[in-house]
């Protein structure tokens, strides 16, 4: 189940921290008291349920993207819940809007922590939000769980940061090997104004001088949509045959729908928090030829166990068109799952980190994820697809 709160909030006063540890303190006078059970339900796991919080964007430009995320992982909690729950307590996401402002991850971050008590935080949505979310959660201990996005920064070893696919890094340096091999060794850059843009840029930058790619420019995405049409004059005055584009959600598909209807052409590459479906409705025909990486099995492989488990419990909630940010909101919970199980009757934050660092090597039936107590960033997969003329994916 998960549970939406549009609200940022803000940080909890000093005093309630203070009158839980009196309670705590009170608790461990009564007879029969058990230490465990009154750290877990400060935890995030009371008797009945285990909280998981997420920070996301439930409204701003990357809303859509992260409603497909967000799906894919309510269909795997749903029928976790449906039978029974992990460990007899139902799973409950609770996600609090931050229209993808750093700022307002960090204030939901400290509202889930002392307001929610959750037991970890769960798919933080864009690297904005999840770099914000990652001091506040090394400080107080608390597992961050599979972040929607492939920022490097947040693939740093950290003992709190786990990480279930491929980084950024990974995908750019396959989309230049790829330039490069077909001949196409001039390219231009369109990479979102932010942290995740330009730490983008520096991996596109390091690629290409190592495969010996031009690059004929460099043009800055505005996340509000401003200033478009100096990126689209910036990027198409040099005709370049190939555009990597560093970027997610809608500013990234109205740069190209702006750099077509300007009466430019390129072969554009896109990184994998890209939604085929928003490609599609915006640009019809128009986004055939796009190539997209993804770090995720395809939702359409059903020689993959964990996408055909998809694939029905999808068709039996009524969704007909699949997405990868779908499958890997799907493949997230999948994992967190297996650790919940493996975390004790009453899970704790400690416990679920150690759960996860014995993850050695979890194979969900043609996915692998291996982690350890020194490795906690998972994932080789990265995959080129080309969109065809009716938006699907193809090698």
């Amino acid at each position: 189940m998960i549970d939406c709160d549009e609200s940022a909030g803000a940080p909890v006063p000093g005093a309630l921290m203070r009158r839980r540890a009196v309670l705590s303190a009170m608790a461990a006078a009564l007879p029969g008291f058990v230490p465990g059970l009154a750290l877990a339900k400060t935890e995030g796991a009371a008797d009945s349920d285990i909280v998981l919080g997420q920070s996301c964007q439930l409204t701003g430009p990357l809303a859509a993207l992260t409603t497909e995320v967000r799906l894919g992982a309510r269909l795997h909690f749903d029928e976790v819940n449906r039978n029974g729950g992990v460990n007899g307590r139902q799973v409950r996401v609770v996600a609090l809007d931050d229209a993808y402002d750093a700022k307002r991850a960090a204030e939901n971050t400290i509202k889930l922590i002392e307001e929610e008590n959750v037991l970890a935080l769960f798919q933080y949505a864009g690297t904005p939000s999840s770099l914000a979310a990652m001091p506040i959660a090394e400080e107080r201990r608390v597992p961050l769980i599979a972040p929607f996005t492939g920022s490097d920064a947040l693939r740093k070893h950290s003992r709190y940061v786990f990480n279930i696919k491929a980084g950024y890094g990974d995908e750019l340096e396959a989309m230049i090997k790829q330039v490069a091999s077909i001949g196409l060794n001039k390219v231009a850059v369109v990479y979102l104004n932010n942290g995740f843009g330009k730490g983008g840029l520096a991996q596109v930058e390091k690629s290409a001088e190592a495969h010996r790619v031009q690059l004929l420019s460099k043009a800055p995405l505005e996340v509000d949509g401003s200033k478009l049409d100096a990126t689209v004059a910036a990027t198409g005055q040099h005709k370049p045959p190939a555009t990597i584009i560093v970027s997610a959600g809608k500013p990234s598909v109205d740069f190209i729908d702006a750099y077509l209807k300007a009466g430019h052409r390129s072969t554009f590459y896109m990184l994998s928090v890209t939604s085929n479906a928003q490609l599609v409705q915006v640009l019809g025909e128009r986004a055939r030829g796009i190539v997209i990486s993804q770090v995720v099995p395809s939702p359409w492989n059903q020689s993959v166990k964990l996408v055909r488990e998809f694939q029905k419990l999808a068709r039996a909630a009524g969704l007909a068109d699949f997405t990868f940010a779908q499958m890997e909101g799907f493949l997230a919970a999948s994992v967190i799952t297996d650790a919940l199980k493996r975390a004790g009757k009453i899970p704790t934050r400690e416990g679920l980190v150690k759960a996860l660092e014995e993850t050695r090597r979890l194979d969900l039936g043609g996915y692998l994820v291996e982690l350890s107590p020194t490795r906690h960033s998972s994932g080789k997969l990265v995959d080129l697809l080309i969109l065809d003329s009716q938006g699907k994916f193809r090698k």
